[in-house]
């Protein structure tokens, strides 16, 4: 089975803007000191500004490319079986 080539180049600014945006929501709630640190299923370290980051990624590139799955470090609860169907997908980590 061929794998058709997907050209995402045109997105390349509106996807700089997303982690722009990302970022500076981060360092605002870092600024604040208005976060909370949490520690993951798997061990690993999150806080609450790295989850509103991953939710404003999320739903800015679900707007962006709907038809391209989003898939992030913070949202691992998408079965491998869904995953290895993916083609083409957004690799997220916030």
């Amino acid at each position: 089975m061929a794998t058709r080539h997907l050209d995402l180049s045109h997105h390349l600014p509106a996807v700089i803007d997303i982690a722009r945006q990302a970022g500076q929501l981060i360092l605002d709630i870092y600024e604040n000191k208005d976060y909370e640190a949490f520690t993951k299923d798997d061990e690993t370290p999150v806080t609450s500004a790295d989850l509103a980051a991953h939710k404003l990624i999320m739903e800015k590139l679900s707007e962006l490319t709907p038809d391209i799955p989003v898939l992030s470090e913070e949202a691992a609860d998408i079965s491998l079986e869904q995953r290895s169907q993916w083609s083409t997908y957004w690799l997220v980590d916030p």
